[in-house]
């Protein structure tokens, strides 16, 4: 019997005659962008999880028909609109928000009298947390707000209500330019 050879670890021995496996096809895609809202939409899914769009809709338009603000909540699908010059209450107690009340229903972290978004005649939005109504804050993009101080809002700005309650503004007018 003879003995291997001696091989140092960086030596290679040419090896004729072996064929490789293929290499493993590529997983499925998880599925595509939405264009209204770029959240990935799960392959087979026929609506989008963040803005509820259905698949392939197409780009969300700017701003909603007749200058209303909308506030599209993304669970449950619902949506609030409101006129120019009006404005909405949100929070659980259908005697103070009889609009919100029902999309915030199930909504624990949501307080019963939590914010107001107000929509001027002339376009422009606010959101102003309720002095001593909202336990769990209020947020804009991230931001705090302090209860009691309107702040602006523009469009695809993100509120949330508590941890939970989230929806995105839409149809904000824009700011007049400068002179």
């Amino acid at each position: 019997m003879t003995e291997p050879p001696d091989w140092d670890d960086d030596d290679w021995q040419p090896v004729d005659g072996v064929t490789r496996p293929e290499p493993p096809p590529p997983p499925p895609p998880l599925g595509e962008r939405c264009p209204r809202c770029t959240t990935v939409v799960p392959a087979g899914t026929t609506t989008c999880p963040g803005c509820l769009a259905p698949a392939g809709a197409g780009p969300r338009p700017r701003r909603p028909v007749g200058g209303v603000l909308r506030l599209v909540f993304r669970a449950g699908g619902g949506h609030l609109d409101v006129p120019r010059g009006g404005e909405v209450r949100l929070g659980r107690s259908g005697a103070w928000a009889p609009e919100a009340s029902a999309l915030l229903a199930d909504e624990e972290t949501v307080s019963a009298r939590h914010a107001t978004v107000t929509h001027t005649a002339e376009g422009a939005a606010w959101v102003t947390e309720v002095a001593r109504g909202a336990t769990n804050g209020t947020r804009v993009n991230d931001r705090v707000l302090v209860p009691g101080q309107a702040v602006r809002l523009r469009d695809g700005d993100r509120i949330e209500l508590g941890p939970r309650a989230r929806f995105e503004v839409r149809g904000v007018a824009e700011e007049p330019a400068a002179d």
